[in-house]
């Protein structure tokens, strides 16, 4: 008897050292953050949108990592919970369903290989080096990415995303082209204090894609990839039942001469879904742009000054040629902390929209300033103005600028904005922050032409807003 307890023993011994030698190592990070806000959210005078709003959100991404060769990741969200928000479990009694998955993927080496391969919901980000961010993408989706490195200089990046597939509530009764996917390529090359990154991507968008409920896909997508009246309804009375996208770009950083550094991105993109019909006219249901933008700056040892300038095509006057705008998929720009998305707590106002197409702008910044010890500024004054045709507003194509705000706010040539921003974080301990941002935009739109379309801006717009943030 003793005999099989020992055996037993030892087997369990072995067996238990067996498993702990196959489990994984699991890692948690994320962030806690909290805000309050004061802000003009919405220009339009007499609107009645709610300056004062408090909110939640949670962000934790769990690796399960089994070696250096092969890992999971899954990324939850709670939130944005608005105070008081019943149906998002933020009133009282709180219980709201408000857990989303952001990332879902497999990360894995090939064998024998240097190629990483990531399989399943992740974040497509298109290069970019000025600190503007993408205006064409920067968003999540499903889909698969490889990475190799050929050289200590030379890598490769090759994705495929599928953007929408199968959401047109009419499938089941007519034959939806209803697929909408990308494919792209990035050659990354590292030299000593510069980095250079060609990239291009092709898209295959069917005509039905626009339809139904696709991430947002009837404002984000649909206000960046389409010209002005071109509804969901309009696409799919195109005369082709595919559409073709494509898009190429470069982006640059150099440090060679630290520590002045410069930063250059720029793209074109097309989208053409062919022709249909609008007031009784031939319709181009295509849009074709560029961007450029350049960064310079100096870093002392009190901060870091710098000037940022970019220029995106517009609309030229003919309503039924297409857009001239930059065509985007879902951008994410973060210049500034008001109009943009460079909040530290995201999207507490992003008055001016996501991307910047139709509107050129120059911006002065002085960034990393401290005189105290875990007190940190940033300063940012920009100057914008539109690049857009006024015959556009004339010829009633649009009667509300913030109707394309998901892409960008439409400025013409006739209209103008001045933003500054000074926001400031106290690291309170190492993981905790507090942040006080205070903006300001100017905005002064052509006030006949717009009138004339029934709109009327406010001029001056504020914001306030004080948050907390936990990163672990």
């Amino acid at each position: 008897m003793k005999r099989l307890v020992t055996l037993l023993l030892a087997a369990g011994l072995v067996l238990g050292a067996s498993l702990g030698a196959q489990a994984a190592d699991i890692k948690a990070s994320g962030l806690w953050q909290h805000r309050v806000s004061w802000a003009d959210r919405n220009f339009e005078k007499g609107n009645h949108d709610d300056n004062f709003r408090a909110a939640s959100r949670f962000r934790t991404q769990i690796d399960v990592i089994a070696s250096e060769n092969l890992k999971g990741v899954v990324f939850f969200e709670i939130g944005h919970q608005n105070w008081g928000y019943t149906s998002q479990g933020a009133s009282l009694g709180t219980d709201g369903k408000e857990v989303k998955v952001r990332y879902s993927y497999v990360d894995w080496v090939v064998p024998n290989t240097d190629a990483r391969v990531r399989v399943g919901l992740q974040k497509y980000t298109l290069p970019n080096f000025t600190g503007i961010g993408s205006p064409i993408l920067d968003a999540d989706a499903p889909g698969i990415s490889i990475h190799n490195q050929f050289t200590p200089n030379v890598g490769t990046n090759l994705f495929w995303l599928r953007a929408a597939n199968d959401n047109d509530p009419d499938r089941a009764v007519n034959n939806a082209h209803d697929a909408m996917d990308f494919a792209g390529l990035s050659v990354p090359l590292t030299f000593d204090g510069v980095k250079v990154t060609p990239w291009g991507m092709f898209g295959v968008i069917g005509r039905d894609s626009f339809k139904g409920g696709n991430f947002d896909l009837g404002t984000i997508a649909t206000q960046g990839l389409l010209p002005l009246k071109a509804t969901a309804a309009i696409v799919a009375d195109s005369d082709d039942t595919h559409g073709q996208a494509w898009y190429g770009g470069i982006a640059a950083d150099i440090t060679y001469f630290d520590p002045f550094r410069i930063a250059f991105d720029a793209a074109y993109g097309s989208i053409d879904l062919g022709t249909s019909r609008l007031d009784g006219h031939s319709f181009d249901v295509k849009r074709a742009g560029w961007y450029a933008a350049l960064t310079g700056e100096y870093k002392f040892g009190w901060g870091t000054p710098g000037l940022l300038f970019w220029y995106a095509s517009g609309d030229d006057d003919n309503p039924y040629n297409g857009s001239e705008r930059l065509p985007s998929i879902d951008p994410d720009v973060y210049v500034t902390s008001y109009g943009f998305d460079g909040t530290n707590y995201g999207g507490a106002a992003q008055t001016l929209g996501y991307g910047i197409s139709g509107t050129w702008a120059i911006m002065a910044r002085l960034k990393d300033v401290s005189f105290v010890e875990d007190l940190s500024h940033v300063l940012r004054v920009v100057y914008y103005q539109g690049t857009n045709d006024k015959e556009m507003v004339r010829k009633g194509m649009i009667d509300n600028p913030q109707d394309t705000q998901a892409s960008m706010i439409y400025l013409t040539t006739g209209d103008r904005a001045v933003e500054v921003n000074l926001d400031t974080e106290y690291k309170v301990y190492k993981d905790l922050s507090l942040y006080l941002e205070l903006g300001y935009i100017r905005l002064d739109m052509d006030e006949d032409l717009w009138r004339k379309a029934g709109y009327e801006a406010e001029k001056n717009n504020l914001k306030c807003t004080l948050s907390l943030g936990y990163r672990f």
